[in-house]
């Protein structure tokens, strides 16, 4: 298991797309990755951390009624930016031996046409009423089309793709967390990452198995597909909580705000964490780096327990 040995913890306040891009803007290194599929609106992408080194990749709000997610995983990089992070070591270790790529909104129009707890779904999809975690094998829309160029561009050896989710969908097993991966062959890291957060948030978490006939157009496919020149297999991991909806008989938010808040941070620590702890393992089977071993074995002592 890997201990967490603090809560995450903030607050979740719907902003227009402009506002975040005011916060995007507050990073050093921004690129506007191309328009939209509206044409009003610019994509872009942060990026942090050794240039020089291997890059993980994280997306969020595909779908704009899943907000949400931008907003977490964008609280949690900027405690990194200002070294605001408690983990001291965890940050020092990721921004010195990785290069994150990160684009807080791969759907700024319907970002900009949702509400806190959309009901109707109006911000899941894009200018043209397409489902863009879908479009991963067509890539007939501008936004999946200018993701993609990042994933080509860099080839990630771990790539994250942020979602909520309603109650009661498919696959959800009336619980409030998933994470899924993309191949049968990462089953075990996306196990620790899973069961880790299972003991940090007190609840069961969904497992959803990577295999071969991973619906064709997921984000999360596209990339598992994908080698890169560091690791045997691509992780690809998509991760999901349950969100507030306003249904015709009431708010229906299993999870607080709050609660959204501390455990899709939970989330973001643990996908970096296990990313690094399978990319040092690869090296040291490649190299059998005794000073390499050493070191690795040491963070892993601090970091997880049996």
């Amino acid at each position: 298991m890997i201990r967490i040995p603090y809560d995450f913890s903030g607050n979740l306040n719907l902003p227009s797309y402009s506002q975040m891009v005011q916060r995007i803007m507050q990073f050093n290194n921004v690129s506007n990755i191309g328009k939209d599929e509206s044409g009003n609106y610019d994509m872009y992408m942060i990026e942090m951390g050794n240039f020089n080194k291997p890059t993980i990749l994280v997306i969020s709000s595909m779908h704009g009624t899943e907000w949400m997610g931008a907003l977490y995983s964008m609280r949690f990089m900027e405690q990194l930016r200002d070294n605001m992070f408690r983990d001291k070591a965890f940050r020092a270790k990721l921004l010195r031996n990785f290069h994150i790529v990160y684009i807080p909104v791969v759907n700024p129009y319907g970002f900009d046409r949702t509400s806190h707890a959309e009901g109707n779904n109006i911000g899941r999809y894009n200018v043209n009423g397409v489902d863009l975690n879908r479009d991963f094998s067509n890539f007939s829309q501008a936004e999946s089309r200018n993701v993609k160029a990042v994933m080509d561009r860099f080839r990630p050896f771990a790539f994250l793709d942020i979602h909520l989710f309603g109650s009661g969908m498919d696959g959800s097993n009336g619980l409030n967390l998933i994470v899924g991966n993309g191949q049968y062959e990462t089953d075990k890291i996306r196990n620790l990452f899973a069961d880790s957060l299972e003991r940090y948030a007190n609840q069961s978490v969904v497992k959803w198995d990577g295999f071969n006939q991973l619906l064709r157009g997921l984000a999360r496919r596209y990339m598992r597909d994908k080698s890169n020149p560091h690791t045997p297999y691509t992780l690809s991991y998509i991760t999901e909580i349950v969100r507030p909806r306003q249904l015709s008989g009431g708010l229906d938010a299993p999870l607080s705000d709050q609660e959204i808040m501390k455990y899709g941070m939970a989330m973001m620590y643990l996908f970096f964490e296990t990313s690094m702890g399978y990319f040092e393992q690869r090296k040291v089977e490649l190299n059998y780096d005794p000073v390499l071993i050493a070191e690795n074995e040491l963070y892993r002592t601090v970091r997880y327990k049996a």
